[in-house]
């Protein structure tokens, strides 16, 4: 059942029409109840702010970079050649944000699969893209390529795959932890924390600032595409735009 649900890598892979990411009527509903499922997350979070309940401490980001390592420099020599500069930024914050609050919760997970994923996890609205959103669910194509440019640079099959298979599922809306893992859950986490400001009360003003000065916000609408791009009837980030 895990392996087929929606958003995973097994499922992007399956025969017409999910091939392409496109949902049944039954994952529509689950796509719903899982943007229900944040939102009342955010209520319980504004509720404990409101109540003196959460008081996130500054955390200093030099201490949450990323580790040295060959998938490290490969995921950042993908993205540095095809991404623009404010999709990028956005990988890097989704990445910080992601640390963070897996950090919070106690999470257990591995650094640069979560760097990975989270740097590559928008390259299917890369400027070289092959295959256009309006044929395609951007997070399949994207999947599909960041797999594919991490095999050919030398990396097992089973880590393409967990960096792919965190990319394929970030447009869940809500993506559980237990279910998939704790990289996927956080770099699904950090983007939607960046884009929606879901989760932003759990992490102290002072460490937002410094994050977004590092790494600028400037130009994230237009990168993401939100409100140029027709996607393909049916994907997921199609029902998202069409949700607001």
């Amino acid at each position: 059942m895990r392996k087929t649900a929606m958003g995973t890598l097994a499922w992007s892979e399956r025969v017409a029409p999910r091939d392409r990411g496109q949902t049944s009527t039954l994952e529509k509903g689950q796509l719903a109840l899982n943007m229900i499922w944040t939102a009342a997350l955010e209520s319980g979070d504004w509720l404990r702010s409101q109540l003196g309940l959460m008081t996130p401490e500054a955390v200093d980001i030099d201490t949450l970079s990323p580790p040295d390592t060959q998938l490290v420099r490969d995921s950042v020599a993908l993205a540095a050649a095809v991404q623009p500069e404010a999709l990028t930024e956005h990988c890097w914050r989704t990445y910080y944000y992601g640390v963070l609050l897996g950090q919070q919760r106690g999470l257990t997970f591995d650094r640069s699969l979560m760097f990975s994923a989270a740097m590559l996890h928008d390259v299917g609205l890369a400027r070289d893209r092959r295959v256009a959103p309006g044929e395609c669910c951007f997070a399949v194509s994207g999947g599909q390529r960041a797999r594919g440019h991490l095999i050919a640079c030398g990396h097992a099959s089973d880590i393409a795959d967990k960096v792919a298979e965190a990319i394929t599922l970030h447009l869940n809306g809500y993506v559980s932890a237990r279910r998939h893992g704790a990289v996927a859950h956080l770099v699904n986490r950090g983007a939607m924390c960046d884009v929606f400001g879901v989760a932003r009360r759990r992490i102290a003003t002072s460490t937002r600032e410094t994050l977004a000065a590092r790494h600028p916000v400037d130009g994230l609408v237009e990168a993401l595409e939100i409100h140029t791009t027709r996607h393909l009837k049916g994907t997921r980030a199609d029902l998202l735009v069409r949700l607001g």
